[in-house]
């Protein structure tokens, strides 16, 4: 993956993260103070998954450049269809749950139906990324893999 595509799908991803993270956040405070009931499981896991998405890409973009060790290929793959597969079942349980509500008006209710959106395109970055990363790595090997995160250094 080139390195400005690579800076571009990172920063989509974050963005992404940061949008899901703050509408799972609002969704959850409304159940929380306006309602008796707890929030929804499927929230509060795309919840898990934005916060996981946002460490995610910091280990994948300073494990390389500062924690050589730490950055091995295989790992950085892991990572990214771990958040890919997060994504995945978090908007699709999120979507049937909203989907499925006989009532849902006002505010939180788009909130929650952008959050079901915002995350499935979360998922699309992931899966685009982990795809690069895996053609990277049968293309060119792990040694390539490794070659060019070092490269990204310079």
């Amino acid at each position: 993956m080139s390195q400005l595509s690579n800076i571009a799908l990172r920063v989509l991803q974050g963005v992404l993260a940061c949008a899901n993270l703050s509408l799972s956040a609002y969704v959850v405070n409304w159940y929380l103070m306006g309602t008796s009931q707890s929030p929804p499981n499927s929230v509060d896991f795309l919840l898990f998954a934005s916060i996981f998405s946002i460490l995610s890409i910091l280990y994948l973009e300073l494990a390389p450049r500062f924690l050589d060790r730490l950055a091995h290929p295989y790992a950085s793959l892991a990572v990214e269809g771990l958040n890919a597969i997060f994504y995945f079942a978090g908007f699709i349980t999120f979507a049937i749950y909203v989907g499925s509500l006989t009532f849902c008006h006002g505010n939180v209710c788009s909130a929650s139906r952008g959050d079901a959106v915002i995350a499935a395109g979360a998922f699309c970055a992931w899966i685009a990324s982990t795809i690069l990363t895996a053609k990277q790595m049968i293309v060119g090997g792990v040694g390539a893999r490794r070659k060019a995160t070092q490269m990204r250094e310079v």
